[in-house]
């Protein structure tokens, strides 16, 4: 895979992904077909800023396209994605040199190597426990990346969890993973009410 660490194409998207995150994006703009085509022309990554609302944001996943999963008869397509590494931008050119689609210059960050403590642990395993009302012996929840895919975090979550320090990371998993915990058991609660009335 080739990848220019100065000058990268750019897709802003209110989407951000982790590390070996995947996704399927439908793409429909000639100017984002133009850069799907030259990242599998010429092997090439694509970097993805997240675009909130009301701002362009400076970080942001850099992706490669794996898979085209369908083309349409207009010309469209749904690619497949992964998440290689996250970045920060450090310049966004509105137009690419000789492209049609954006550009810019990307720093890129280190992927999240974080090892959960046994607190968090055991508290995706009763979470996992409490919504699927399965017990987990052989497959339990020790992976970093595991826990977040589990609470289906937004992506603003995620963002907001990558920028932050390896404790804080953790603080705010437990914090999700407790909160989520009573509305799943609130839920459970009611749906066993309403089943004996």
């Amino acid at each position: 895979m080739k990848f220019d660490k100065n000058i990268i194409g750019l897709f802003p998207l209110r989407l951000f992904l982790l590390h070996k995150e995947r996704t399927t994006l439908h793409i429909y703009e000639p100017k984002f077909l133009q850069l799907i085509n030259d990242c599998i022309q010429y092997d090439a990554y694509f970097g993805i800023p997240f675009q909130s609302k009301t701002k362009l944001h400076e970080y942001g996943s850099v992706v490669k396209v794996i898979e085209i999963s369908k083309v349409y008869s207009n010309g469209e397509v749904d690619v497949v994605v992964e998440c290689v590494q996250n970045f920060k931008l450090k310049r966004f050119e509105a137009q690419k040199e000789g492209k049609l689609y954006p550009g810019g210059a990307v720093y890129l960050l280190d992927n999240i190597l974080i090892t959960p403590n046994e607190e968090l642990i055991d508290l995706a395993n009763s979470y996992n426990n409490l919504i699927f009302e399965t017990e987990v012996s052989n497959s339990p929840y020790v992976n970093f990346s595991e826990i977040i895919s589990l609470l289906s975090l937004s992506h603003e979550e995620k963002l907001k969890l990558f920028k932050y320090n390896p404790i804080k990371k953790i603080q705010f998993l437990i914090h999700k993973l407790k909160y989520m915990s009573i509305l799943v058991h609130q839920e459970k609660l009611v749906e066993h009410q309403y089943h004996l009335n």
